[in-house]
């Protein structure tokens, strides 16, 4: 049953936005995701990924600029998320469970070779797409990536939700509790408005989004050694950002000499809300030099999928 005081579904991002396109794909595993999407569906194929809590609607400045350049830009509300379907069991949060959630995508979109580019969470779970399957990703781009340097907090976060909180956790998400947790993701660059908080608040009506939060904070691996990756990839970081700080992002660098890395100033954590234009105009400069024109398969094609989604 939804809470009350939130945004309801049809008024929720991209409602009042005739240039963006919503659908729902049902994945092979019967998981249902919600898209929101720009551009010509043969234009060669971004996908975004949102990070933990977070839905759609952090990409709501770059999905229509991205697509006027030339992309098809896709944007996801990961299982659990935004108005996708969120599971109960605890098992489809892990690590792996989401990375294969995120080929399960590519395959469900009929997409051969897509750019990823992931905010925070979703950065790190594109980064585990690209390097178990670098055939898919064309190009990869980290904003914020968290996942591999630990989370400050994690501990004190694992040991205020055990399972027996899951059924009062919807109810102690509050509008205040969102605000502060927005505060704490912003740099200088910019304020977050009423409406970002009603839109960061509006899951929170589906008792099923909170408990998929807390199964992530408990199953998903936050600290895993960062991938070594055979594909071009760029990272963009905030100085102001305290969960993905520039001393992780240069050790990713050094890891894979390929990154580009790509500082800004006064940025914190949510980049995408703080400096749309040079992230935007960052993301065309790379996939117009990273990406595949419009690699797409029959995504009835069962055979190919069981090939792509076993490795």
């Amino acid at each position: 049953m939804a809470l009350a005081g939130r945004l309801p579904p049809a008024e929720m991002f991209p409602a009042g936005r005739p240039d963006l396109r919503t659908r729902i794909v049902e994945l092979a595993s019967g998981v249902r995701v919600r898209v929101v999407e720009a551009g010509d569906e043969s234009s060669p194929p971004l996908v975004f990924l949102p990070g933990w809590g977070c839905s759609v609607y952090i990409f709501r400045e770059t999905l229509a600029p991205l697509a006027a350049a030339g992309f098809h830009a896709i944007a996801a509300d990961l299982k659990g998320h935004g108005l996708s379907d969120k599971p109960d069991s605890p098992a489809e949060y892990t690590t792996e469970s989401m990375r294969s959630h995120v080929v399960e995508l590519l395959d469900a979109l009929g997409i051969l070779r897509a750019g990823l580019c992931g905010l925070s969470m979703g950065a790190a779970l594109a980064s585990h797409v690209a390097a178990a399957f670098p055939q898919r990703v064309s190009g990869l781009v980290l904003v914020s990536p968290v996942g591999f340097d630990g989370v400050p907090g994690l501990r004190l976060l694992k040991a205020l939700t055990p399972m027996s909180s899951t059924a009062r956790l919807a109810s102690m998400a509050s509008r205040t509790m969102i605000r502060a947790m927005l505060l704490g993701v912003y740099g200088k660059l910019r304020r977050f408005t009423e409406r970002d908080v009603d839109e960061y608040w509006a899951p929170t009506q589906f008792p099923g989004f909170t408990r998929a939060m807390r199964h992530l904070l408990h199953e998903y691996t936050w600290n895993a050694p960062f991938p070594q990756l055979d594909v071009p990839s760029l990272t963009i970081v905030g100085t102001r950002d305290y969960l993905a700080p520039r001393r992780a992002a240069a050790k990713y660098a050094r890891r894979n000499p390929q990154m580009i890395t790509l500082v800004v100033p006064g940025a914190g954590h949510v980049v995408f809300d703080e400096a749309p234009a040079l992230v935007n105009r960052s993301l065309v400069e790379f996939f117009r030099a990273h990406s595949s024109d419009g690699l797409y398969f029959d995504k009835n094609d069962t055979d190919f999928q069981a090939t792509s989604a076993g490795g």
